[in-house]
């Protein structure tokens, strides 16, 4: 049955890409996977519950690939870079305008995904307490509120209804937080001038 539903959630996911959320149907999904509506309602008793399975999928397999970079990197610059590109690579492949939807559509739902922005604390926590133990944050700054900023910094910005509105690239902006973070917004000459 767990194959079943790995099965289901990964194309229900690919189409739900494909076509958008508005479109989705599990009609379709059936029809694109050559089974019938009656074997996904077996494994999934609404739409909405199958949509709440597919973004949770979604989700879970981004963390997936966070606890890589986390296990697998031992400086804490490279771990802040690469989760910075898993960033970039999930958002790419994000529609806003069908995240607005599913955030005015299904509130629910959007709650997991606002869960799950919020858990990336964690992440940056450990990344800036390494950081701090390796000499790389500044002294007077500490890593668990550093973290929680950062990530506060993050969600914020990345409202789906506020880089449509100012038409802001999502790439472009994780870059412009990341290199403010990293050098502020001023240049050394403004540096020794405050200095």
């Amino acid at each position: 049955m767990r194959k079943l539903k790995n099965i289901i959630l990964k194309e229900g996911g690919s189409l739900i890409a494909d076509d958008g959320i508005k479109s989705f149907t599990v009609e379709n999904l059936a029809t694109r996977l050559f089974m019938s509506k009656k074997t996904i309602y077996q494994c999934f008793s609404t739409k909405e519950a199958l949509i709440k399975g597919i973004i949770v999928f979604k989700l879970k397999k981004q963390s997936e690939g966070f606890e890589k970079v986390m296990e697998s990197e031992a400086d804490p610059i490279n771990k802040f870079y690469k989760i910075r590109d898993l960033h970039i690579k999930f958002s790419n492949k994000i529609n806003l305008k069908r995240l607005v939807y599913i955030k005015t559509r299904y509130p629910k739902i959007w709650d997991i995904i606002e869960k799950y922005r919020s858990e990336r604390i964690e992440n940056f926590t450990k990344i800036f307490l390494l950081a701090k133990k390796k000499g790389y944050l500044r002294e007077t700054l500490d890593p668990i509120v550093s973290a929680k900023l950062f990530v506060n910094i993050l969600n914020t910005s990345f409202r789906p209804e506020f880089i449509l509105k100012n038409n802001i690239n999502i790439k472009e902006a994780i870059y412009h937080i990341q290199e403010i973070v990293i050098s502020g917004f001023f240049n050394k000459k403004l540096h020794k001038k405050i200095i």
